[in-house]
């Protein structure tokens, strides 16, 4: 195996399958087991988790022993988006190519449902088996990445965003924190327990520019609206994106400059797998 979409078919399914043996042996009223299962073990590309995971492949670690740290990433990412397909947020009716988590279980049990993922990400991580000085950094960082001064302040950013006079820099910060922290965040962590302090200014820098590339690629696929492929409807057409801020053609070419940006840096590691990540995620149809 030698590339990240190989990687994603083998594990996959593994993380999933981890995912939902953990819930299962929690005691939780079973609505909300059956909620957290619903939006937590799916069809969706799993990419951060598996980032994580890959990365630590790179630096010769045995991954496998990590797919609690996985889980964790996992579950914060997913409260995110159960939270964002609400209808005081993005208002989605799907996602993954079924109905959203409120459109199943209500409003009230989706927001619960989020709430119970957030803080049971903060059990697992807590839960890992690394050494305690780098647990508390690991926790410290996780706090941050997600919530005020992070992926948080990013999502205000967006609800909020016909308060403020959206210019290209806004729309940067915005996307930067709603989006690319939790990009940048596995391939900060792999950095931390593969103890790799050396490549971790670099690493950073490459999670930070494939966020953005990400977002945009994001809005391209919206763009082009395949539900079969991407497994939703198109965002709120009145929400300023990349793509209705630059247009297609220059979403196109800003997609390119991050992308090639985050390969340079690669390249400068030596580190033929994130080149790989980069481009899968360049390439990828949903």
């Amino acid at each position: 195996m030698n590339n990240f979409k190989a990687f994603i078919e083998e594990n996959k399914e593994k993380l999933n399958t981890f995912a939902k043996e953990y819930i299962k042996k929690l005691e939780m009223p079973e609505i909300l087991k059956e909620s957290i299962k619903y939006s937590l073990v799916n069809d969706g590309k799993k990419i951060r988790p598996l980032s994580f995971l890959y990365l630590l492949k790179y630096y010769e670690i045995d991954y496998s022993k990590y797919f609690d740290i996985a889980l964790a990433i996992e579950l914060v990412h997913t409260y995110s988006l159960v939270h964002d397909d609400l209808p005081e947020m993005d208002n989605d009716d799907y996602r993954w190519g079924k109905l959203t988590n409120h459109k199943v279980y209500g409003q009230d049990v989706a927001v619960l449902t989020g709430d119970a993922m957030l803080t049971l990400a903060f059990e697992v991580l807590s839960d890992c088996d690394v050494n305690p000085n780098l647990k508390v950094r690991l926790i410290k960082q996780f706090a941050n990445y997600s919530g005020a001064m992070g992926m948080i302040a990013g999502q205000v950013y967006d609800v909020k965003q016909k308060n403020y006079n959206v210019d290209a820099d806004y729309l940067r910060r915005m996307h930067s924190l709603k989006t690319g922290r939790l990009i940048e965040l596995p391939m900060d962590f792999a950095c931390l327990v593969a103890n790799k302090s050396d490549d971790y200014a670099e690493i950073r820098e490459f999670g930070q520019q494939l966020g953005i590339a990400y977002q945009i690629k994001d809005d391209i696929l919206d763009y082009y609206g395949d539900f079969e492929k991407i497994g939703k409807l198109p965002s709120d057409e009145d929400m300023i994106t990349y793509l209705s801020f630059y247009g297609i053609e220059e979403c196109e070419d800003l997609l390119q400059k991050h992308t090639t940006n985050a390969i340079n840096i690669a390249e400068k590691l030596n580190n033929d797998l994130l080149i790989d990540f980069a481009n899968y995620l360049l390439k990828r149809e949903k």
